[in-house]
């Protein structure tokens, strides 16, 4: 336990996260293939921009990337530095990669962002020099904050392995979450559950997000998928239901749709 938390204490110092090799090898899986769900093919150019979660890298999101890219989708799968910076300070980030991959006309520009990368997503969005995004699609994002978050931002593990950043942006009271969400009419949001799988959070939840904090009001659609946090980033069931929200609109049938 020692040596784990000062190996996060390095990667929070060094800007770095340790987490890579673990999420390189959880998304080595298959990429699944929909035919049905691929991008026309006429000629426009459809750009896709991935955002992880705190503490991870783009390589949690490995699987997703290969499965847009087989569809037929341009994909941008941005790193950035979510245990030493702000989610604005992110977000400043993206818009500089979004602006660099403009410098060709992009047709189409969607966003995916599993958990804090949702809010980053967000808080690009509400910028005014932000690009108006076709669709977007949300990962079990915590849209209003995470109690979970607010539950923990005062232990010192807390702040030694998470930073004292963005991570303490997760907490529900945090300015940020008094924001309005841009695009919610062009948004679909996935959540996790694994029932009550943790019992500091009220209600069902995937063991970091309840369901109720991940679920978007006003979205064109949600869907609740039997799986936990990390799952919801690179499940193949997962990478099914972002193509077919990109490609139509709404989320393919679970019988757990809200």
């Amino acid at each position: 336990m020692l040596a784990l938390t000062l190996l996060h204490g390095c990667a929070v110092l060094a800007r770095v996260p340790i987490s890579w090799p673990f999420d390189a090898v959880i998304n080595a899986g298959f990429a699944p293939s929909e035919p049905d769900l691929k991008a026309p093919a006429d000629g426009k150019r459809r750009l896709c921009v991935l955002l992880h979660g705190l503490w991870r890298t783009s390589a949690a999101l490995g699987r997703l990337e290969r499965t847009l890219r087989a569809h037929g989708y341009e994909v941008a799968n941005v790193d950035y530095a979510s245990l030493a910076e702000t989610i604005e300070q992110a977000a400043a980030r993206l818009h500089d990669e979004v602006e660099r991959r403009h410098a060709r006309p992009v047709d189409e520009l969607c966003f995916v962002g599993h958990s804090m990368g949702g809010l980053v997503i967000q808080e690009y969005l509400r910028r005014a020099d932000a690009r108006v995004p076709t669709r977007c699609v949300y990962l079990a994002t915590p849209h209003r904050g995470a109690i979970l978050a607010d539950l923990r931002k005062h232990w010192f593990l807390f702040r030694l392995v998470m930073g004292d950043q963005a991570a303490l942006q997760l907490s529900p009271g945090a300015p940020l979450h008094q924001r309005p969400i841009p695009w919610p009419e062009r948004a679909g949001a996935l959540v996790g559950t694994l029932g009550a799988g943790n019992a500091s959070i009220p209600g069902d939840d995937d063991g970091t997000v309840g369901v109720a904090e991940a679920v978007l009001p006003g979205a064109a659609a949600v869907a609740v998928l039997p799986f936990g946090h990390t799952r919801m980033g690179m499940h193949p069931d997962v990478c099914r239901q972002v193509l077919h929200f990109l490609r139509r609109g709404a989320f393919a049938a679970t019988g757990s749709e809200r």
